[in-house]
């Protein structure tokens, strides 16, 4: 799981040095409880943080030479800084490779942070600027732009950790994801592969399947694809006579002009030695974009995956 800073509780500079000081210090003590429980100190920032006004006339460099604030504070801001990696960056977008076709709105604001903690499955983490950033979830609208041009809107919640009592509510949280996901083990796509006949055995895993899932998901991904595997595995086994979209957390048909412009690009061979053109979609994000393609068939409570890995071209965006 992956810490991203709330951007819309960077409320800088405060009123005084004072609650500069101390929102620094829940902030840093916040961080450092929350990779203990996830296991990764990293932080996705919106800028560089090494430079900014603190309080009203007090910088953040100010602040690191100050000698009455606590040595271990600046330790462990030093680390943060290390640690962390700008969002906001034309280097992470191309490292990334993710698609912003999708908007994360809280109260009319949009914010990249809170987007990225929902399409990543991470944690925000917020200064606790206000009051109003107490609450252990953010709730707002996610806003997709589909492949064949149509906008669709979703409420949704991601977890938001602040201070000491909402770090026990997300441990809680995340110990009933990591039970959800059953992933202790899995960092790569082959442990996925490796688990799949005892784990999934309502999904049918075709050759391009695996060979994807083997060669394009890595540590970024493996969580977000054994999750949606696990959605699709849910659905399979309460499937009744027609497949139900509802049942996942998002699964698109992929539109005709495009499957008739690339169908081959859409078509895969079956265990059984047949081939089937693919239109069904769910969507995961990592280091990149990706796509699970799959072909339900209600009557026997199975699902085919035909893809894992990249997104295949489409009409739109090709």
């Amino acid at each position: 799981m992956q810490m991203i800073l709330n951007e819309l509780s960077a409320r800088f500079p405060v009123p005084s040095v004072e609650s500069g000081k101390q929102i620094m210090d829940i902030f840093l003590n916040t961080c450092f409880r929350v990779k203990t429980i996830i296991h990764n100190d990293s932080i996705l920032l919106d800028q560089d943080y090494r430079s900014f006004e603190l309080a009203s006339g007090y910088r953040i460099e100010q602040w690191r030479n100050d000698p009455t604030v606590d040595v271990e504070s600046k330790r462990r801001f030093r680390v943060l800084l290390n640690k962390s990696v700008v969002y906001n960056s034309e280097e992470f977008d191309q490292e990334s490779d993710i698609d912003f076709k999708t908007e994360f709105k809280y109260q009319e604001k949009s914010s990249k942070g809170c987007l990225l903690a929902y399409e990543m499955d991470g944690v925000v983490v917020s200064f606790l600027s206000s009051d109003h950033w107490k609450t252990p979830q953010i709730s707002g609208i996610y806003i997709e732009l589909m492949d064949n041009g149509e906008i669709e809107q979703s409420p949704v919640q991601i977890p938001n950790v602040s201070f000491n009592e909402n770090i026990d509510s997300f441990k809680k949280y995340h110990d009933g994801k990591q039970e959800e996901r059953r992933y202790t083990d899995i960092v790569s796509g082959q442990d996925i592969i490796n688990g799949a006949e005892h784990i999934f055995p309502n999904l049918v895993f075709c050759e391009n399947a695996i060979q994807g899932c083997k060669r394009n998901v890595g540590v970024s991904e493996a969580g977000q694809v054994y999750k949606r595997l696990l959605e699709l595995q849910r659905a399979a086994e309460n499937m009744k006579d027609v497949f139900d979209k509802n049942t996942l957390t998002k699964a698109t048909p992929e539109s005709e002009a495009t499957l008739k412009q690339f169908s081959q690009e859409h078509t895969f061979g079956l265990p059984d030695g047949s081939v089937k053109r693919f239109s069904w979609h769910i969507r995961y994000t990592g280091g990149y974009a990706g796509r699970i393609f799959f072909h339900p068939v209600p009557e026997r409570k199975v699902i085919y995956i035909g893809h894992i890995g990249h997104k295949l071209p489409t009409v739109k965006y090709h």
